[in-house]
């Protein structure tokens, strides 16, 4: 059986119908097969966010918990930001990320995986980054008005912890965090066949 193919769809206009300081709303006029049709998304400014796998030399990850007020409820996540403009590059961005949010640095840095987060919607690309020994040498916590919490969990029970935290219904959890320790698990131990 061969697989139908999806017809080829250009964006025939764009405009702005909204903007704030991080980013636009958008509608674009899709030229598709029976006719146009209007698509909504948010296009920021910022585009490439990061996010730290950071893991101390006790083989212990290091989280963040924050009130996001879209889902109204604190959110267990890595260690994240943007990059503050199109000339910061992602891996300048996750060191400082990790610094401000956490208080932690680390020897050594990598990129793990760059992807789309919700490409329906946000033009917004993600980039995961593992960060070994890592070393508190601030207080962390964000900075302006953030609220940050820091705390550290073992790796090897990280997974049993973010899912018992996720069904509990107290906080939520990121699920960029489970992404990251299976690409952790894959850059950590290269000789197993994935």
């Amino acid at each position: 059986m061969t697989a139908k193919r999806t017809p080829k769809r250009t964006i025939k206009e764009e405009k702005k119908v909204w903007d704030c300081k991080y980013f636009d709303v958008m509608e674009y006029t899709i030229q598709a097969r029976k006719g146009d049709r209007s698509y909504y998304a948010v296009s920021r400014r910022h585009f490439n966010t990061v996010h730290v796998l950071a893991i101390t030399p006790k083989d212990e990850v290091v989280l963040v918990r924050q009130f996001r007020p879209p889902v109204r409820k604190q959110v267990i996540e890595l260690p994240a930001g943007l990059c503050d403009d199109q000339s910061e590059c992602p891996s300048d961005a996750a060191r400082r990320e990790l610094l401000e949010e956490t208080g932690f640095t680390a020897e050594e840095m990598a990129l793990m995986f760059s992807g789309t987060i919700s490409p329906g919607i946000t033009n917004e690309i993600y980039n995961v980054f593992i960060a070994t020994n890592a070393e508190m040498v601030g207080s962390g916590g964000g900075v302006g008005n953030e609220a940050i919490e820091v705390f550290l969990k073992p790796r090897r029970r990280l997974m049993e912890y973010l899912i018992d935290e996720s069904l509990a219904g107290d906080s939520l959890v990121d699920s960029k965090i489970p992404t990251a320790l299976m690409l952790a698990e894959m850059f950590l131990s290269p000789e197993r066949v994935w």
